[in-house]
């Protein structure tokens, strides 16, 4: 391990300062006192210096779970965030999908599916659910997505939406999936996962990278029996 010439940075793999650089360096550069809004997906959209979050899971007034999305605008100074009113329930991991959409997972609630959902980038960002099952039977709460330069999109599903009480007892086991959209078929990747969690390929796509957090469950419990790392 090396260590940057900025003590917030530690690089595991001397390819990481291609990244960062010599003198990486960080910037807060929005936040929010009323709820954790930036927590998941984090999908950069070039053409518009657009930057789209997910919050941590917040109570809305109803006393439901909800979770906010937002668009931070970084090409103003100082930076604007606009909290989107999209209808994608309970909304996690997410990439860009083609120029002008973003893939989001929705981790679903007591009444709405859980599926991926593909929602544009401007206003009125209106959201289309593509994917919400495997043969016939409900996902979990789909949790994080990665599109392959195949076209293939796959994605995680554990069963946080359960134990964390917004989502029906589940129907299929922890597992990760691969779709392919212009075909409809849909197969199960890897399956015996605590809790599938993140997911990316590496540059040449011949790896995929997946991090089982079966360490610590949805309903807060901690199963020390359980190691760190990820699984690939």
């Amino acid at each position: 391990m090396s260590k940057t010439n900025n003590t917030f940075f530690q690089a595991h793999d001397e390819r990481f300062g291609a990244i960062i650089g010599p003198a990486p360096s960080l910037e807060l550069l929005a936040e929010n006192y009323d709820y954790p809004f930036a927590h998941e997906a984090g999908v950069y959209n070039p053409l518009t210096n657009d930057l789209f979050i997910t919050s941590n899971r917040c109570i809305d007034p109803n006393g439901q779970q909800k979770v906010h999305i937002t668009r931070v605008n970084l090409s103003r100074n100082p930076v604007t965030c606009e909290e989107i009113p999209t209808q994608i329930p309970m909304g996690n991991g997410g990439i860009n999908y083609g120029k002008d959409h973003v893939l989001f997972c929705a981790q679903g609630s007591m009444t709405e599916p859980s599926g991926l959902y593909r929602m544009s980038t401007t206003a009125p960002y209106q959201s289309e659910l593509l994917k919400q099952d495997f043969l016939g039977r409900p996902f979990n709460s789909v949790n994080d997505v990665v599109v392959h330069t195949d076209g293939s999109v796959w994605f995680t599903d554990p069963i946080y939406g359960s134990e964390q009480g917004y989502r029906p007892a589940p129907c299929l086991p922890n597992q990760v999936y691969r779709w392919c959209p212009e075909t409809g078929a849909i197969r199960v990747m890897a399956d015996g996962f605590g809790r599938p969690n993140g997911i990316c390929f590496s540059p040449d796509d011949k790896i995929v990278y997946i991090t089982d957090t079966d360490r610590v469950h949805g309903d807060g419990t901690i199963d020390d029996q359980i190691a760190y790392g990820d699984s690939i």
